[in-house]
C-alpha cells in the first residue's frame, strides 16, 4: 500500500493525498513528539488551517498530527508543518505535587489533569516533588529519569496515534522485513544499508560517579562509583549527580547506574534505509555492516521518513543502547 495523507477539517475528512508532495514525517529520542511536513497545491477543493488535523495512512491510521505552522511558498503552494498529539503536552505549563506515588501513577494522574488517554507499563519507583512552572512533558521526562537512575530500566514515552504510551526500551525491538512480490520472500531491510557512517569519540565518557545532596547549604556525598580500569585508560572524567535526600542503598544504585550510562564511548552512526513505518525513534534495531564497524544491537535516536515519486526511504541515526 502506499502512504495516504487525510486532512480533518471542520469534523469532515478529506483526501488530500493528490495535492501534497515532498511528503516527509520524522522522530527523535529527545523530543517528544512526531513532526510531519508537506507541500499542498492550493486549489477550490479545500483550504487547510492552522489547528486543523491530518491523519497519516498506510493500509492502516498510522498517525494523527494537529497543523501548527503554514507558509505560502508561492502563488500556488502552501507548506505545512505538523506535530502530534504531543505536541500540546510541550506547550501547557501546570502545578502539581506527588507525595510518595510510584512514577506511573504519577504519570497518570498527570495525564488524566489534561484529559489525555495513556497507557503506561508499571514503574514502581516512589516520588514526592512538586512541580512548578513545568511543561507536561519535561515533569515526565523528570519522572523517567528518576525511575531510570534506581532501577537501571530505560523507558521511552511517545505517542502511539492519539495515546500517550511509555514502554521498556528494552521491549521495543523491531526487525523491519519488506516483500516486494507475493512470489518473492521478504528480506530484511537492514541487510540492504546506504551511506553508513560511524564516529567514534570519549569526550562525553565519565568513568566516576559522585551522588551529592542538591542542598545548596550541603557537601553530603551519598554515594561514588568508579571504573579504575578505564581511570587508569583515560585518566579521571567525574559526573556529579544532584539528588533529593536519598537511603544509602537508593544513593549507591543510583551512582551506579549512570556510571553504566556514562561509562563507555559515544558512537555516532547514521545510515539509509529503505523506508518502512516500524522504524522509529526509541527502537532498537540489529545491525551487521563490518565496513564501518556498524555490529551490534543500537539504539534508533532519531528517523527521518520521505516519499517521493512513491518511493519511501528513512534516514536513521544511532546511539549505543
Amino acid at each position: 500500500m502506499a502512504h495516504q495523507l487525510f486532512a480533518i477539517v471542520s469534523g469532515n475528512k478529506y483526501d488530500i493525498t493528490g495535492l501534497i508532495s515532498n511528503l516527509s514525517w520524522s522522530s527523535n529520542v529527545d523530543t517528544l513528539g512526531e513532526e510531519l511536513s508537506f507541500d499542498y497545491a492550493k486549489n477550490d477543493y479545500l483550504t487547510i488551517d492552522n489547528g486543523d488535523f491530518i491523519v497519516l495512512y498506510n493500509d492502516k491510521v498510522l498517525h494523527h498530527y494537529v497543523v501548527v505552522e503554514s507558509t505560502e511558498a508561492d502563488r500556488n503552494t502552501v507548506s505545512y508543518e505538523c506535530y502530534d498529539y504531543a505536541w500540546w503536552l510541550n506547550k501547557s505549563k501546570t502545578v502539581i505535587q506527588f507525595s510518595k506515588v510510584s512514577v506511573s501513577t504519577a504519570i497518570e494522574k498527570l495525564c488524566d489533569k489534561f484529559d489525555i488517554m495513556h497507557n503506561i507499563v508499571p514503574i514502581p519507583t516512589l516520588i514526592s516533588k512538586i512541580y512548578k512552572d513545568n511543561t507536561v512533558s519535561d515533569i515526565i521526562l523528570d519522572l523517567l529519569e528518576q525511575a531510570a537512575q534506581e532501577t537501571g530500566n530505560k523507558y521511552y514515552m511517545e505517542m502511539v496515534d492519539k495515546e500517550l504510551t511509555i514502554r521498556k526500551q528494552t521491549d521495543l525491538l523491531i526487525n523491519p522485513t519488506i516483500q516486494l512480490a507475493d512470489n518473492i520472500a521478504a528480506f530484511s531491510l537492514t541487510d540492504f544499508i546506504s551511506n553508513p557512517s560511524h564516529k567514534s569519540s570519549i569526550d562525553e565518557l565519565r568513568n566516576n560517579v559522585i551522588v551529592v545532596s542538591n542542598k545548596e547549604d550541603s557537601t553530603s556525598v551519598y554515594a561514588e562509583a568508579s571504573d579504575n580500569a578505564n581511570i587508569n585508560k583515560y585518566g579521571l572524567l567525574t559526573e556529579t549527580v544532584t539528588v533529593d535526600e536519598k537511603d544509602e542503598s537508593q544513593a549507591r544504585q543510583i551512582a551506579k547506574t549512570t556510571l553504566a550510562d556514562l561509562n563507555k564511548i559515544n558512537h555516532e552512526i547514521s545510515l539509509e534505509l529503505l523506508g518502512h513505518d516500524d522504524i522509529k525513534a526509541g527502537r532498537l534495531i540489529d545491525i551487521n555492516e563490518p565496513i564501518t564497524n556498524i555490529v551490534g544491537r543500537f539504539l534508533i535516536k532519531s528517523a527521518n521518513h520521505t516519499v517521493s515519486n512513491g518511493i519511501h526511504k528513512v534516514s536513521i541515526e544511532l546511539g549505543v543502547r
